[in-house]
């Protein structure tokens, strides 16, 4: 299980700051923007070692992750083009920081662009596994506020939400400690929890759907 599936108690947390802020004149698609500069920002300052900075930006790249969805659902601005930019800016931003943090320390460990792909790969796989299943059993696909879910969605230990805890951690205590250690710790945690979230997602697809066809039985109908 992820924090995904305690998103809706997050989100009571949340309320206060993110109901304020949504009052502004900006729509939900260009918080959606606003959001992608912001991570590009995170990963320069990552990558040219500035950790305060490097941190608060990647804080405030997640508070801006619920806000797009907040403005987009309770001032009637949803719609499939603002949910399919959301979920695509959001893999992209997740992936310009974290390589901002695995390249600023490669060069005193080289080992760490080794990490970088596995990283970037394992939570990619997430996403595609994700969508896969999306795709091949309709039947247990539903929506939910116009955003498509499936119980795939709370399956694994990691998401975006961890992604900041475990990679947030490293900049963080680097940030304090001025030791480049937490911070390999944290791309190591990213490239490990995401293949672990993902062998736990295909367990899971092959528990339930091991014996299903749909175009089988569609066929025998």
């Amino acid at each position: 299980m992820n924090l995904f599936a305690v998103r809706t108690q997050l989100d009571k947390v949340l309320y206060p700051f993110v109901n304020t802020i949504a009052k502004l004149p900006v729509r939900a698609n260009q918080w959606t923007l606003i959001g992608a500069f912001v991570g590009l920002a995170c990963g320069i300052g990552l990558f040219y070692q500035h950790w305060w900075l490097g941190f608060i930006l990647l804080v405030a790249r997640g508070l801006l992750d619920n806000i797009d969805g907040f403005v987009a659902r309770n001032y009637g601005q949803r719609s499939t083009f603002g949910a399919v930019m959301d979920d695509v800016t959001d893999r992209w931003v997740l992936g310009v920081m974290y390589a901002g943090g695995c390249l600023s320390l490669s060069g005193d460990y080289p080992h760490l662009l080794i990490i970088l792909g596995a990283g970037i790969t394992g939570a990619l796989s997430n996403v595609i596994a994700k969508l896969s299943v999306y795709a091949e059993s309709q039947q247990d696909v539903f929506r939910k506020e116009g955003k498509i879910g499936h119980p795939i969605d709370v399956v694994g230990l990691f998401g975006s939400a961890e992604f900041i805890i475990y990679f947030g951690s490293g900049i963080l205590f680097t940030a304090i400690l001025g030791d480049e250690r937490p911070m390999i710790a944290g791309c190591w945690a990213v490239a490990i929890m995401s293949h672990v979230s993902l062998l736990q997602r295909i367990v899971f697809a092959w528990r339930r759907y091991r014996s299903v066809d749909p175009g089988a039985r569609e066929e025998n109908e």
